[in-house]
């Protein structure tokens, strides 16, 4: 990478035409104090802040009417001095602060003061401020640069700073305070000057919440107008910015996707500019985690400014800057927004739609073939740019995941090369910023430039989706009143949030809704599924009347299920592959083994020929995304609904239809004298390649779809749950003639297919069924659960995220073996409370519940989320015996003390270690009191970090009594360790705010364990005003058993508990008691939210074994 500014590169940037400037920059490059010309630290001091505010001073004048990069360099150069002045003016104030006796000072520079003055001038002929500039996710300008900076400098005057003021950290805190303050003044003073410095930190007409949503990128044009330097562009300049800007009058849609009698708003009018997230690319970023942005960043209100921000820093010449978002987020339309707006006299913008050019082409070759595509002559690069005449050049490459996705081309490396030629660009002297956007999805496949900007885009909030409306409604007022309608009701709209949030979803709402306002009459009473079948209906049923017009009603219905059979088969493709998406080669040959009737062609293919089969059942919808690449000469699309639910509901579509097929096929058949065997071709291949439950949606929508068949014909429900057991008993043997056996999505083996296949049976059935018992799976056999099991087995064979997709289903209950026979049954999974001994009943034997002194299962039930309960559910589906019997074995840690038993936290002290809250208490209890010591105390901290006395930190206290009693005095051997015990249980006690609700933390059960404490440690007065307000709230009555929601946390007053620091947010489920008396669980004390704020940060995102790789 290119070397980053120092101080004296500022100040030659911005002091170009001053002399004495000049002369300093360069005697402190010479290094020194001698070669700087000052005596000693605070003549360097004097000497550096003359001159910067001098600088500073004439601002103004010294970025005005220069090249836009000129400008960038030079605002930036007044940035760096900004902040090396507040720094050093803060140092001499401290020292002035502490007074001359204090410092002892003399005439003479010590070895320290050396040191240090030695590492002032070694900063400032390097970096200034860490990162380059200011973090374009903050809307601080500090940015976090003060602590980092003077941290440095203290390195090599730690001496110093220990003679002077006590303690290097001391005079850190000092320094970073004051530098921060007369900073930020600064810095605000100088945003009159210049317009960049309010960009950075949303000063300049952002510091009030607006009261109008901005559309259009409107004010990203103003806000980079304002900041020209009013040069003009040259004609060829002009010429790609005008082709650019005409994309602002175009319909936001094209006129084939909407009724002549409506009327699109154009992309100007309707652009609703979007909400985004913003972050600094590191090592360790996760942008494809959903978690990870929602973890470490803030919505902002407007990429408008996230823009600017980025565009205006000089690390843009560097560095690239990656867009991120989801199918139908509006990446592209954004680009072409950008490409509008950028002003032209400043900025030379290159939009480039990577669909269209060479996908294994260098980035030059990319632009250059995209440029020359746009003005219908060839076009170089450098002649581009030359002819930009002092613009900053501004590279727009739109949809990098089509390069992946339709070619299959690893360019995991694209973003460094993006890079290096924004390097070599920068070397030869014409530096130039570089876009890049890609769905979200596809971010784990690429490598980010360590400290390149990150913005993903957010979906609609209220006010967009509200303001989208009303552009609509004004665009469409007219024509609808003359056909009677209203426009499309806010509240209307967010009765279906999942597409309304995404902008080109929301569009379809409103087509969809145009037609006689089909969304505001249904009201409440329209389904998921409903909605769904009926807008691909319409979308389908303008299709076919665009190339068959005068098609009669009956072959007009006929050709609309066709349509929407094939855009089943493509959805299904995708499924069947375990992706998103299909390549148009492998939907055609899938169209052939399912569906192989042609598609009807249009009449007249022109001049372009015969249009493939992929294209004509998913190229004509606006709703389906096709990726399109070139490579080696030829064209590769891939195929991608622009919301996954689209592909879910036409999956569940396709199966529920084959299922009702076959029962018509079955009904028919038994009214016949002579039938051949059922043919179940058709679903079993369908159904054999993936789980349904792999997609919790997909489940979803084939329970609305069968319900609404029971609905219409309420003697189907026992029809089809015949026929699903009746394919269930066939499923284990050959069927040689099955149709369909030409459906290959990929090659799967004959086991695979099998567990698919009577998985998906099973989901079925318990999708039809309430409840279903073994014996009527397994009928021909004396031991259901052996067969059940060896199913099971098969499952679990599946992928991951297949089998944890079906422990959320299915749920298999294991009734009464404490008291009986017991049996054992299916159902639908609802969520409901985990009762253990229906989880693990079936490996209780007669003999164990009548000898073994063990507490009973079915005593105990645990919330339903959680990896426990998870691995609990994994056991009873698989009627797993190992699992069963430890969790039979673990009931008393159940009861007494958490019901969280797998989940892992990073140490706060060692971020790179893993700890688990059973096992750490295991060790306190069975291990020896003086085994391991240090290993021993790193437990009790990071199990009593909490501010909330639940049963486990009770439990571990209790422990803690033993040690202090069973190790001898302070003042024997073992006294430094149980100093550091008791340290660790005072600040545990000091930073208590609650004791959870429950019997089992009364004052019977807390104060025995703290009056044993009392021997050892002063308990802090406000332990017993909490005690006291628990038992006055009644914590000690018993709980209402039929409420299992959150139990409330009796605090202290706030003027009491103040000093304790807000280290946790909210609560947990994990604590959660109820009395003894009663059946259900003791998942009681409501402890630290569950990870707590440390914990929660860190947690290892693999970290919950019971739904990782291998377990379950």
């Amino acid at each position: 990478m290119a070397r980053k500014p120092s101080y004296a590169d500022a100040l030659k940037v911005l002091g170009r035409d001053d002399s004495a400037v000049l002369d300093l920059a360069e005697r402190l490059v010479e290094g020194g104090l001698d070669a700087a010309g000052v005596p000693d630290l605070f003549g360097l001091r004097g000497e550096i802040v003359a001159k910067g505010r001098g600088l500073l001073t004439t601002i103004r004048e010294r970025i005005t009417g220069v090249s836009r990069w000129d400008r960038t360099q030079r605002v930036d150069a007044a940035h760096q001095i900004l902040a090396t002045m507040s720094l050093l003016e803060a140092l001499e104030e401290v020292l002035d602060e502490v007074g001359p006796a204090e410092q002892g000072l003399t005439d003479e520079v010590d070895p320290a003061e050396q040191g240090l003055t030695d590492e002032v001038l070694d900063h400032l002929t390097q970096q200034i401020l860490e990162g380059s500039g200011i973090d374009i996710a903050k809307a601080s300008a500090l940015g976090g640069w003060s602590f980092t900076l003077t941290n440095g400098l203290l390195v090599s005057g730690k001496s110093l700073a220990l003679h002077l003021v006590g303690s290097p950290a001391d005079l850190g805190e000092m320094i970073q305070e004051k530098a921060e303050q007369r900073y930020l003044e600064s810095y605000r003073q100088l945003a009159a000057d210049v317009p960049e410095f309010g960009v950075w930190v949303n000063l300049a007409e952002h510091e009030h919440t607006r009261v109008e949503l901005a559309t259009g990128l409107t004010e990203l044009e103003g806000l980079l107008t304002r900041l020209s330097p009013a040069t003009k562009a040259r004609q060829h300049v002009r010429e790609l910015h005008t082709l650019y800007r005409g994309a602002l009058w175009r319909p936001v849609l094209s006129g084939d996707d909407a009724p002549d009698h409506l009327t699109l708003p154009t992309l100007e009018d309707s652009y609703v500019n979007p909400r985004a997230r913003a972050h600094s690319a590191h090592k360790s970023c996760r942008p494809a985690s959903e978690d990870w942005w929602a973890e470490e960043t803030t919505p902002h209100d407007d990429v408008q400014t996230l823009l600017a921000r980025c565009l205006t820093q000089v690390w843009c010449a560097t560095l690239p800057i990656v867009i991120l978002g989801h199918p139908g987020a509006g990446k592209s339309k954004l680009t072409e927004m950008l490409a509008a707006r950028l002003p032209a006299d400043d900025f030379l913008a290159v939009r480039v739609e990577l669909r269209g050019v060479s996908a294994d082409a260098p980035i030059r070759k990319q632009i250059e073939e995209a440029v020359s595509g746009q003005v219908h002559r060839d076009v170089a690069w450098r002649d581009l740019v030359e002819s930009a005449e002092g613009a900053q050049p501004v590279v727009i490459l739109d949809g990098f995941d089509e390069l992946l996705q339709a070619t299959g081309v690893n360019r995991s490396d694209y973003l460094e090369q993006v890079q290096q030629f924004q390097q070599d660009q920068a070397t030869l002297g014409q530096p130039v910023a570089v876009i890049v956007t890609s769905r979200t999805v596809v971010a784990d496949r690429l490598r980010f430039p360590d400290g390149c900007a990150l913005i993903r885009l957010e979906p609609f909030n209220e006010p967009q989706i509200a303001r989208m409306l009303d552009t609509w409604a004004s665009a469409n007022a007219g024509a609808l009143a003359a056909r009677g309608l209203r426009p499309l009701s806010l509240d209307t709209a967010l009765r279906y949030r999942e597409l309304a949030e995404q902008p080109l979803l929301l569009l379809m709402l409103l087509l969809y809704d145009a037609d006689g306002n089909a969304l505001e009459a249904a009201g409440d009473a329209l389904s998921r599924s409903e909605l769904y079948e009926r807008m691909l209906t319409m979308f389908a049923r303008r299709e076919v009347t665009k190339h068959h017009p005068n098609l009669p009603e009956r072959d007009m219905d006929t050709a609309v299920g066709r349509e929407l059979n094939r855009l089943e088969v493509a959805a299904m493709a995708m499924f069947s592959r375990g992706r998103q998406s299909v390549a148009a080669e492998e939907l055609e040959r899938d169209l052939a083994a399912l569906f192989p009737e042609p598609t009807d062609q249009p009449g007249d293919t022109g001049l372009h020929g015969a249009v493939s089969e992929a294209h004509q059942v998913l190229g004509r919808f606006f709703f389906v995304h096709e990726s399109r690449a070139q490579l080696d000469g030829r064209n590769a699309g891939v195929y991608e609904f622009l919301h996954a639910t689209f592909a879910e509901f036409l999956v569940a579509r396709m199966v529920t239809a084959a299922l009702g097929e076959l029962a018509d096929d079955r009904r028919h058949a038994a009214r016949r004298r002579f039938a051949a065997p059922l043919d179940d071709g058709l679903l079993y291949a369908i159904t054999s390649f993936a789980a349904l439950a792999t997609r919790a949606s997909v489940v979803d929508f084939t329970t609305e779809l069968l319900r609404q068949r029971f609905d219409e014909t309420p003697d189907a429900r026992e029809e089809y749950r015949e026929l699903l057991l009746t394919l269930f008993h066939e499923a284990p043997y050959p069927a040689p003639a099955r149709s369909f056996t030409g459906y290959q999505p990929w090659r799967a083996d004959i086991l695979t297919r099998q567990a698919s296949y009577t998985a998906n049976l099973v989901t079925l059935l318990v999708c039809v069924c309430e409840e279903l018992d073994l014996v009527e799976l397994f009928p021909d056999t004396d031991a259901p659960w052996r067969a059940w099991r060896r199913m099971a087995n098969q499952w679990r064979s599946m992928s991951n995220e297949a089998w944890h997709g079906l422990v959320d289903t299915v749920r298999s209950r294991h009734l009464e073996f404490w008291d009986g026979a017991g049996n054992s049954r299916i159902e639908r999974e609802r969520g409901d409370p985990v009762n253990v001994g229906e989880c693990v009943g079936f490996e209780i034997s007669e003999d164990l519940t009548k000898g073994a002194a063990i507490r009973n299962p079915y005593d105990i039930t645990m919330p339903f989320d959680g990896p426990t309960s998870k691995l609990l559910r994994s056991a009873a589906l698989r009627d797993n015996g190992t699992a069963a019997r430890m969790f039979l074995l673990l009931g008393p840690y159940f009861r007494h003390v958490s019901t969280d038993l797998l989940t892992w936290y990073s140490d706060r002290d060692d971020p790179g270690a893993a700890w688990n809250e059973l096992h750490d208490i295991l060790e306190l209890r069975l291990a020896p009191p003086l085994h391991d010591r240090m290993s021993r105390m790193q437990r009790y901290k990071r199990l009593l970090e909490s501010r909330h006395l639940g049963r486990l930190e009770l439990l571990v206290l209790r422990q803690a009594v033993d040690d202090l009693e069973a190790s001898g005095t302070r003042s024997s051997a073992n006294g430094p360790i149980l100093l550091v015990l008791t340290r660790i249980i005072l600040e545990h006690l000091k930073n208590l705010e609650s004791i959870v609700t429950g019997p089992k933390l009364s004052r019977v059960h807390v104060e025995p364990v703290l009056e044993s404490l009392r021997r050892h440690i002063n308990v802090p007065d406000h332990v017993a005003k909490l005690l006291d307000e628990h038992e006055r709230l009644g914590a000690g009555e018993p709980a209402n058993t039929g409420d299992r929601g959150a139990h409330a946390l009796f605090q202290l007053p706030e003027s009491d508990s103040g000093y304790v620091r807000d280290r946790f947010a909210s609560l947990s489920d994990r604590d959660q008691e109820d009395p003894d008396s009663t059946d259900q669980t003791d998942s009681d004390d409501q402890k630290e939210p569950r990870p707590s704020a440390h914990r929660r940060q860190q947690k290892r995102r693999h970290g919950d074994l019971g739904t990782s790789g291998g377990s379950g």
